[in-house]
């Protein structure tokens, strides 16, 4: 794909995906923007993407999972596990039924997980912000590694000391 401008909703390009997902159970979008030559903003032209995803995924049975980020409100605000805090149109949340996250580890979480505050930004946490067809799901954290592989990690909330109580200083 690298140098071409693929656009699902583009005859060719619908049918190259859709061969592409035959006889698969999954195929990733990296990033949705690359995939599609529409207004974000727009709900109707941005339906109609959504649409053909689930076109292709009705077609073949392949789950179709894309990529897309927050707002740059959203994520200067520390609110990108938000379920609204997706850049573009509210099509792009309302349409779908899955959502998922990747959120940076701010200072708060920092501390309150023990993480050095130079460490943080290697840290991540992986939420789902919407599923209307399965169980809630619990936040995760994960690692940046070499390469920028995520492994899970470790983490242990810290107690929060309770001071000295009154009279006793």
């Amino acid at each position: 794909l690298i140098g071409s401008l693929p656009n699902i909703m583009a005859p060719e390009w619908f049918d190259g995906l859709k061969r592409a997902a035959e006889g698969r159970r999954l195929m990733v979008l990296d990033t949705l923007r690359r995939f599609h030559i529409e207004e974000e903003n727009a709900s109707g032209p941005m339906a109609q993407v959504i649409g053909r995803m689930e076109a292709i995924a009705a077609d073949t049975g392949c789950s179709i999972v894309f990529l897309h980020h927050a707002s740059k409100g959203a994520a200067m605000m520390g609110a990108g596990d938000q379920q609204q805090a997706s850049r573009g149109s509210s099509v792009l949340v309302d349409n779908i039924r899955w959502q998922s996250y990747l959120s940076s580890m701010t200072s708060a979480e920092a501390e309150e997980w023990g993480v050095d505050d130079d460490q943080r930004r290697f840290f991540v946490r992986f939420g789902v912000s919407k599923a209307n067809y399965g169980a809630p799901f619990a936040d995760r954290w994960f690692r940046r590694h070499d390469g920028g592989v995520l492994k899970p990690a470790v983490l242990e909330r810290q107690r929060k000391s309770k001071g000295v109580p009154r009279g006793e200083a």
